[in-house]
């Protein structure tokens, strides 16, 4: 977490002390200085004061409270006029520096409250700024540091502390939601057609702060921890009750919420002109756990949009075969393409032949059903099983046969070139 050093804040006010000097005392026309804690003028109405000792400011910063100076009082004072100075404080009302306005002390005391008050608002403003900035980096390394712990090597103890100073709260369990937003380059580009230069940065910057804020708003518990994490993609630890022994229903009741609330997310975003995929992990109950089920979001991520091919959540609990078929290595998975379709694939109504697979496999081997699906005659079904029987030599009808068709079918679709990304759901069929 930011500390306030003095330095800090010396920083932005000092960015800020002489635009403020200068165009406060045009509107009210008394001379007006900005000192740091050392009494130093740090912005002055009269820029020959700059850098000079304000004397009566010293008293001020040690009191915390304003003073008032005459004219006899101000032959006393190195780099004093007669007038009114104010202490300056910072957020967390410590005093940072003074205000100063020249003048009868009577006359100009009522401008110098509103000029406090109105460099105060600002720095704090400012303050607020730099510990969000602040967060947000310390946030993103957490995240990716969690993502890329290995147990038994990184210190465990010490990435749960620095979690825990974040929100995190070991008592609880989460889930690791992964935000990819579609086709964002296409979406920039946009932006830069319609905006000036110097305006294109802070507007993209803008709608990730909006996309970051809608997550914080739909994942809402006070425990939950999200933040951007990079090309595009946002995180969210999202923190959930955890049961009093280890319940598989209420973690599953947990993640079924989880999917709602991504689909809402996604629902947001639409109000943007923005589309989505979500990737979800498993719960997990400890920060090695945690950064397990973060890879498996971003691998669920990574298989909903390479078998799925749109927008949408995609749970790593959906994805369970097709997780292992990531890991098989390329030439078993030709091997095994080749050997239980490769008599089908050179025919040239395979696209057919591959479809009635995978419908007869996802329809529990009901010709009803499968029929349906396809919109064919349960007559043609029939024939294209044959077909597929007589050029295998593998029964359609038995479970073995069907689930190695059915895996095969998977690892050509993994192996296969990604298709380009659609904003645009493909038809249902």
């Amino acid at each position: 977490m930011m500390k306030n050093s003095k330095i800090d804040e010396m920083t932005l006010i000092q960015k800020c002390a002489q635009e403020i000097a200068s165009s406060t005392a045009a509107i009210i026309g008394h001379n007006l200085i900005i000192t740091d804690v050392d009494g130093k003028i740090i912005g002055a109405s009269q820029s020959e004061r700059i850098g000079q000792l304000h004397e009566a400011s010293l008293e001020v910063v040690r009191t915390g409270t304003a003073s008032e100076t005459t004219r006899e009082q101000a032959r006393q004072f190195r780099g004093t006029l007669p007038g009114v100075t104010f202490p300056i404080q910072n957020l967390n009302g410590r005093t940072v520096g003074t205000m100063a306005l020249t003048g009868v002390p009577d006359e100009v005391r009522p401008f110098g409250l509103i000029v406090k008050k109105q460099i105060e608002i600002l720095l704090r403003e400012r303050e607020l700024y730099v510990y969000s900035s602040s967060r947000e980096s310390i946030l993103q390394d957490l995240i990716h540091d969690l993502e890329t712990f290995v147990p038994g090597v990184g210190n465990e103890t010490m990435l749960q502390s620095r979690a825990i100073e974040l929100g995190y709260d070991p008592s609880l369990f989460y889930i690791p939601i992964v935000v990819d937003l579609y086709q964002f380059g296409r979406y920039a580009l946009e932006i830069r057609r319609e905006c000036r230069d110097g305006e294109v940065e802070m507007r993209i910057l803008n709608i990730k702060k909006a996309v970051l804020a809608e997550m914080r708003g739909i994942f809402s518990h006070p425990r939950t921890v999200s933040s951007i994490s990079g090309n595009n993609r946002f995180v969210t630890l999202h923190a959930v009750k955890d049961a009093d022994h280890a319940d598989p229903q209420h973690e599953k009741a947990a993640l079924a919420q989880v999917v709602g609330l991504s689909q809402s997310l996604l629902d947001r975003l639409e109000d943007y002109g923005l589309k989505a995929a979500i990737g979800i992990g498993s719960p997990a109950h400890s920060v090695a756990a945690l950064s397990f089920s973060c890879q498996e979001a971003r691998k669920a991520l990574m298989l909903g949009k390479k078998f799925k091919q749109r927008p949408g959540v995609y749970c790593i609990a959906d994805f369970r075969m097709e997780d292992v078929i990531s890991t098989i290595d390329a030439p078993v998975r030709i091997r095994f393409i080749k050997a239980l379709t490769g008599n089908l694939r050179g025919k040239s109504d395979w696209p057919e032949l591959e479809k009635t697979i995978r419908a007869w496999c996802e329809s529990g081997f009901s010709l009803v059903e499968t029929a349906r699906r396809l919109h064919i005659h349960r007559n043609t079904l029939i024939y294209r099983l044959e077909k597929i029987k007589r050029l295998t030599g593998e029964d359609i009808h038995s479970f073995h046969a069907c689930f190695n068709f059915y895996f095969a079918l998977l690892l050509g679709q993994y192996s296969g070139p990604a298709a380009k990304e659609s904003a645009v759901p493909p038809a249902e069929g």
